[in-house]
């Protein structure tokens, strides 16, 4: 008999609060388990009180702050000493700066994100996020 495998953990980064519940219903109905933040300092320290990390991040590019979400992906990637499958949303995609996470599964999407399209990128790169902290590759 096998274990049942562990709930992929998501961390969404968005400062629209309607948005990120949307999202985070949206993906829990799928199997998922979501942490939402508003902002960078927030994500950074759900990271902290969370060593492990999680399997995937989804970040709002335009968020309050001193940091893009970029800037908050890379530091994350940072913080955990290995790289997280980042989906990084923007009503702006034009004007955002990729995060620079050398072998981090990257994919942008222009917000609101097609739903159908989200679940199916989440599953695949929660996948992948949870063989790269079982020490898969270190990016």
């Amino acid at each position: 008999m096998s274990q049942k495998a562990e709930t992929p953990i998501v961390l969404h980064l968005e400062d629209d609060a309607q948005l990120g519940a949307a999202v985070a219903t949206l993906l829990r109905a799928h199997g998922l388990e979501v942490f939402t933040v508003p902002d960078g300092p927030a994500a950074l320290a759900w990271v902290a009180a969370h060593p492990a990390g999680p399997d995937v991040l989804i970040i709002d590019f335009l968020i309050p702050g001193e940091m893009d979400g970029a800037e908050v992906a890379q530091a994350i990637c940072r913080s955990l000493g290995h790289v997280v499958p980042t989906i990084l949303l923007s009503g702006a995609l034009r004007s955002a700066s990729l995060p620079w996470l050398p072998g981090a599964p990257l994919f942008c999407a222009h917000k609101p994100a097609d739903p159908d399209l989200l679940v199916k990128v989440v599953e695949t790169f929660a996948a992948l996020g949870r063989f790269i902290r079982a020490g898969g590759t270190n990016g």
